[in-house]
């Protein structure tokens, strides 16, 4: 009997997950008509804004995380870290281990090339023209015609004035700089411009459309894990956020998780994060830079818009003494 109640128990998971992802297929129509395909985004896309406070349109979590005084009386409430969408640690705490990467990203920052120039020279030697530029990015750069993210600017100006040709998208050197250069950002408000019409603006809406669209062995979309009926809820063994604010603390520190064949000091840029979650997802792993994967991070810095960045921030809190209080 207790094997026959396990064997229905399993059966009953495995229908409700069934229905859950709904994989798509076509539908029969009237005569003439083509058939259609149902299902290829994940509910909820046309609730997106490109605003921080958008997420009380998929949770109920918000008012506890909106900001600092918010997370403290959330936290004083015993609120669990998932119904303050992870932000008492993931944005409220910093980081000193990462401080170490920051150091190694300023001298990276330093290094010069074979005429004696460096980053500093054009950006100044504490980085002083770079201050709050973060939290504009992405944008549109006219002198390459395309939308570029942190590590896709870093890889243009250490290439083309530097000739540092090993300072490519998703190598060491470029993101621990791409830490540094982030963490002259810290506390400047996140500001991406997508509702003026052009290249940001389409590039928000396409990454929109990819962050709701099902694909991979699975079926799942980004928005499967990332809104209801998930966020708040284990998911082999993590409770996964929802996608609003997030993007404020990328750059983040992920010690001690890597992706295979890493060598990045554990820096997780934000395009490194959306490839670890295709990865655990079954889904085709994008290149980073590729202008896919841009337009992914502006859907989701956009959905960070008006909260303020924290660099550097760690991927695991080991704090839970406010809990016992």
């Amino acid at each position: 009997m207790q094997k026959l109640t396990l064997l229905a128990a399993r059966t009953g998971l495995v229908a409700a997950l069934w229905a859950t992802t709904s994989i798509a297929v076509a539908q029969p129509t009237s005569a003439g008509q083509a058939p259609s395909v149902q299902h290829d985004y994940w509910p909820g896309r046309d609730k997106a804004v490109p605003h921080v406070s958008g997420d009380g349109r998929y949770s109920d979590t918000y008012e506890n995380w909106k900001d600092a005084a918010a997370i403290a009386a959330a936290r004083a409430a015993g609120k669990q870290s998932h119904e303050i969408n992870f932000k008492d640690f993931r944005w409220l705490t910093k980081s000193l281990d990462a401080e170490l990467v920051i150091d190694e990203g300023r001298e990276v920052f330093h290094r010069k090339n074979a005429d004696g120039q460096s980053c500093a020279s054009c950006h100044g030697d504490n980085g002083e023209k770079l201050k709050g530029v973060y939290a504009r990015l992405p944008k549109f750069n006219t002198r390459l015609g395309r939308v570029v993210v942190g590590p896709t600017q870093i890889e243009a100006c250490a290439t083309e004035r530097l000739g540092q040709q090993d300072w490519r998208v998703d190598t060491r050197a470029n993101s621990v700089l791409d830490m540094y250069v982030a963490s002259l950002s810290d506390g400047a408000v996140v500001d991406v411009d997508v509702a003026s019409e052009g290249p940001l603006k389409a590039a928000y809406l396409k990454g929109r459309d990819l962050f709701f669209k099902r694909t991979g062995q699975f079926h799942y979309a980004c928005a499967s894990c990332h809104t209801p009926p998930s966020v708040g809820n284990y998911l082999r063994g993590q409770r996964p956020t929802t996608f609003f604010g997030d993007a404020a603390q990328y750059p983040i520190y992920h010690f001690p998780y890597a992706l295979p064949g890493d060598d990045l000091a554990h820096v997780f840029t934000l395009q490194h994060q959306i490839r670890s979650c295709q990865q655990l997802s079954r889904m085709h792993q994008g290149k980073e830079g590729s202008p896919s994967m841009t337009a992914i991070e502006v859907f989701l810095k956009a959905s960070a818009n008006g909260y303020p960045m924290s660099i550097p921030t760690q991927q695991y809190n080991l704090d839970t003494d406010y809990l016992e209080q």
